[in-house]
């Protein structure tokens, strides 16, 4: 089982990934896209990545024009290295690091 993080660990590694934010024991980021259509893209790029990582978060599609990611590990019971990588993967493909 993978390891739980601090949430001072999990706030550094907020510090590289801009727009993620601490949501109790997941990580949480929402974007607002032009339309529908851009929304169900991104939230298609997010499942893409998920499948290739191996660790699915919750995808909603809200408001028509937005998405939101939240990540968490169930068994671990909060944020691990894997919801770490998970949004920073995300976040890569986008081109949102710092």
């Amino acid at each position: 089982m993978p390891e739980l993080l601090s949430d001072s660990a999990v706030i550094g590694e907020l510090d590289s990934l801009p727009g993620w934010t601490l949501n109790g024991t997941s990580l949480s980021r929402t974007w607002t896209l032009k339309g529908f259509n851009g929304a169900v893209q991104l939230a298609n790029v997010v499942a893409w990545i998920a499948n290739q990582a191996k660790h699915h978060p919750d995808v909603s599609i809200h408001d028509y024009n937005q998405v939101t990611v939240t990540t968490t590990t169930h068994d671990a019971g909060g944020v691990t290295d894997k919801d770490v990588d998970l949004a920073r993967r995300i976040s890569t493909t986008l081109g949102e690091n710092a």
